[in-house]
């Protein structure tokens, strides 16, 4: 009986080894996390992270101006969304005309088409240089928002992409440098 009673102490001991090993290794790690300036609240799962990277509490204008791309995209996106999800209530009324149908169905199409057109738009201008750029097809005019500041040969590209991809003419293009704004 002793035999049993000696080996139950010492498989409770081992546990309790292990698990104060495995404390003071989540406390190594996290306690280092923290001395290179990496906050872990603000991580995710899965979230990628760089491995030798700099850490700074100040992002460069670079990194400004991605983030302006990005909004722009973002906020292009959610009025596309809320656009399309008004229409999709108006198709899913029973009390409209046919017409009334159609005249929303042929706004879903013109919104697919508009994004179809921006999409080709900046893919076009990436492949001429422009780092960032972000079209907006409005009802009577496009907007085109580049990264830094326009020039002639620039102008020229942005009109050469708009004209073979929308119907737009030259004087419906308006050119916005980001860096104006």
């Amino acid at each position: 009986m002793k035999k049993g009673k000696g080996s139950k102490t010492q498989i409770a001991l081992a546990v309790m080894v292990v698990a104060l090993a495995a404390a003071v290794g989540l406390n190594m790690k996290y306690s280092a996390d923290q001395e290179k300036g990496v906050n872990n609240s603000s991580k995710y799962l899965g979230q990628a992270e760089y491995v030798n990277a700099e850490v700074s509490s100040q992002p460069d204008d670079k990194a400004q101006e991605k983030d302006y791309f990005v909004k722009l995209r973002n906020d292009r996106k959610k009025a596309r969304e809320d656009a399309l999800d008004i229409i999709e209530e108006t198709l899913d009324r029973t009390d409209l005309s046919s017409e009334e149908k159609k005249n929303a169905a042929d706004k879903a199409a013109a919104l697919a088409t508009a994004a179809e057109a921006e999409s080709a738009i900046e893919t076009v201008l990436k492949a001429k240089g422009f780092s960032s750029v972000v079209a907006v097809i409005g009802e009577k005019d496009i907007n085109i928002i580049i990264e830094g500041t326009s020039d002639t040969k620039k102008i020229a590209q942005i009109q050469d992409a708009v004209l073979s991809k929308t119907n737009f003419t030259a004087a419906d293009i308006k050119i916005i440098s980001a860096s104006d704004n």
